[in-house]
């Protein structure tokens, strides 16, 4: 199975991105990061030689590349969990991870849901609103907490 850094360092370079230092450098926070951080906290492991202004940059791209999620709630972001990437198309307008977020520990994890395709289609005809992208969290209480 392909790490998480191998897989996106992979993906950009597919795209014709450079791999800059700072751009390894996040890649590498996220890779060993067990849960969500912020742009500030990613700048804060990096240390001198990057700003802020950069790690957003850097999140931005990976985010259009289906590389990091942001969570809405909190405004960090966390990667992708990519072993899991045979249960959608990554490249798919209902790019489909969708994030469950425990109200007491914090905990966030992935989870795929490829029916959310029927409903996003279900959305566009009633509406007659072309869907781009959506975004899903559910707030509750993970197992360890219940």
């Amino acid at each position: 199975m392909t790490s998480y850094l191998t897989h996106a360092l992979h993906v950009l370079k597919d795209k014709k991105y450079r791999i800059t230092q700072p751009r390894k450098r996040v890649l590498e926070i996220l890779n060993s990061a067990h849960g969500a951080l912020s742009a500030y906290e990613i700048k804060d492991l990096i240390g001198e030689g990057v700003d802020t202004v950069s790690v957003y940059r850097i999140l931005e791209c990976l985010e259009e590349n289906h590389l990091i999620h942001r969570v809405l709630q909190t405004g960090k972001v966390r990667k992708c969990q990519l072993e899991d990437e045979n249960a959608c198309e990554r490249e798919e307008h209902n790019h489909c991870h969708h994030l469950l977020m425990c109200r007491q520990c914090n905990a966030i994890e992935e989870v795929h849901c490829q029916s959310m395709a029927h409903v996003v289609s279900q959305v566009e005809v009633e509406s007659g609103f072309q869907v781009d992208s959506h975004h899903l969290e559910f707030v509750g209480l993970c197992r360890r907490c219940q």
